[in-house]
C-alpha cells in the first residue's frame, strides 16, 4: 500500500472511530431521555389512576350511604304495616271479646241457654283462629320482605363497592438503560490504536524506516570544491577575452 493510502485510510479510521464513539454516545442519551419520559408518563398514569380511585371511593362511600337510607325507610314501612296488623288483631279480638260477655250476660238457663253458648264460645274461637292464622302470615310476609330488602341492600352495596374493590397499583417501571460507556471506549481506543499503527506504518516508509522517536540521521559532508575541467585551462572560447 502507498504512503498517501496509508495516510488516507488511518484518517478515515480516526474519523470513524470518533464518529462511533459520538454516535454511542448519543445512543445512550437517547436511551435516558426514552427512560426520562417514560417516567414521567408513568407518574403523570399513575396520578390520574390514584385521582380516580379517591373519587370513586367518595361517590362509593355516597351511595353506600344512600343505599342503607333506603333500606332504613323499606324496614320502616315493613315495620309499620306489621304493627298495624297486630293492632286491629288486637281491637278485634277486644271487639269480639266485649261481644261474647254482652251475649253470656243475657243467657238463661237450661239446655237451650247451654247450646246458644256453646256456639257463641265455638264462633269466637274460630274468630280468634282465623286473626292467629292472619298475624302468622303477616309475620312470614313480613320476615319475606324484610330477607328481600336486606338482599337488595347487600346488592345494591356490592355494586358500589366494585370500582373500588381492588386498590391500584403503580405499573411497571420502564427499564433503566445502561449508560456504562466502557464497551464503547475500549472500541474507541482500540480504533485509535489500529489508526496509530497504521499512521505510524506510512510515517516510516516516508521516512525510510525511521520511527518518529527515532534520532535524526547526520547530515552528510559537503563535496570538496571541485577542479577546474581542462577546456576551461585550456582555454576555450568561452573564457576567451575578445
Amino acid at each position: 500500500m502507498c504512503e498517501p493510502t496509508l495516510l488516507l485510510t488511518a484518517a478515515g479510521s480516526t474519523m470513524s472511530a470518533v464518529g462511533g464513539l459520538a454516535s454511542a454516545g448519543a445512543q445512550k442519551r437517547a436511551e435516558v431521555d426514552k427512560y426520562k419520559r417514560e417516567l414521567k408518563l408513568r407518574e403523570i398514569d399513575w396520578d390520574g389512576t390514584r385521582n380516580e380511585y379517591a373519587r370513586n371511593t367518595i361517590e362509593m362511600q355516597e351511595q353506600v350511604d344512600e343505599n342503607f337510607l333506603a333500606a332504613s325507610r323499606g324496614y320502616a314501612a315493613e315495620q309499620t304495616q306489621l304493627n298495624d296488623i297486630f293492632n286491629q288483631a288486637t281491637v278485634a279480638f277486644q271487639d269480639d271479646f266485649v261481644k261474647l260477655m254482652e251475649a253470656q250476660k243475657f243467657m238463661g238457663s237450661g239446655a237451650t241457654a247451654r247450646r246458644l253458648e256453646g256456639r257463641n264460645l265455638a264462633a269466637f274461637g274460630r274468630s280468634q283462629a282465623l286473626t292467629a292464622s292472619n298475624l302468622v302470615r303477616a309475620r312470614e310476609s313480613y320476615d319475606s320482605d324484610v330477607g328481600n330488602l336486606r338482599r337488595q341492600l347487600l346488592e345494591a352495596n356490592r355494586k358500589a363497592y366494585a370500582p373500588v374493590k381492588f386498590k391500584p397499583i403503580p405499573g411497571l417501571a420502564p427499564i433503566k438503560p445502561d449508560t456504562d460507556m466502557t464497551g464503547a471506549n475500549l472500541a474507541f481506543m482500540g480504533s485509535m490504536a489500529s489508526t496509530a499503527a497504521t499512521g505510524l506504518e506510512g510515517y516510516a516508509k516516508l521516512n525510510d524506516g525511521r520511527m518518529p522517536w527515532d534520532p535524526k540521521p547526520k547530515a552528510p559532508k559537503s563535496n570538496p570544491k571541485a577542479p577546474k575541467s581542462r577546456a576551461n585551462s585550456a582555454g576555450w572560447p568561452g573564457n576567451q577575452n575578445y
